[in-house]
């Protein structure tokens, strides 16, 4: 987006406001603010251009409640999925910003979709971010290096050591592709 007819046709792009504007250079929730209206979506991403700095637009998913949903891919399989809840009035589920993790269990479809984004990425692990939504699953991210913060506690598994074993298996046999990516 370089000029305001741009910033309008994003806004347009993701299904209108509300929306959610991520700083791509952004960690832990940091940079990533809810603009509710039409005009404050214009406002924040305009600000943000204005930095030159790099954003996503995404539609805001209202009946996630302030919840998403973790899912550790490893070699072509979730190995351990955790929902992250956002603390009281926080649309952010972070845990670092007072979010809080459970086991949860995946739709065949929620598994379906993680498995297939962490593969169009070319990642044998990664962190692939769910959110519930009326239509179905959507992807907010797709993490190359994802933390275990969590996600070992919420679902009880040794997500470490089944990436460990994952690289040992594969490194003997030289069966790992990454197509070039992380």
């Amino acid at each position: 987006a370089n000029k305001p007819d741009d910033v309008q046709d994003i806004i347009k792009l993701v299904g209108g406001a509300p929306v959610v504007v991520k700083l791509l250079e952004g960690t832990q929730g940091i940079g990533v603010v809810l603009a509710e209206t039409q005009k404050a979506a214009e406002s924040v991403i305009e600000g943000f251009m204005g930095l030159k700095a790099n954003i996503l637009v995404q539609e805001f998913i209202k009946e996630a409640g302030g919840a998403d949903i973790r899912c550790f891919v490893v070699g072509g399989k979730v190995v351990a999925a955790m929902k992250r809840q956002g603390a009281p009035g926080e649309f952010r589920s972070n845990l670092h910003r007072g979010g809080s993790a459970s086991l949860i269990r995946l739709t065949p479809e929620e598994r379906s979709t993680a498995v297939r984004s962490a593969q169009a990425m070319g990642l044998n692990v990664a962190g692939v971010d769910l959110l519930r939504a009326n239509h179905g699953p959507v992807v907010m991210e797709v993490n190359s290096s994802p933390g275990l913060e969590g996600i070992e506690a919420a679902s009880q598994k040794d997500v470490a050591g089944l990436i460990i074993r994952f690289i040992e298996d594969h490194a003997k046999s030289g069966k790992t592709s990454t197509k070039g990516k992380g």
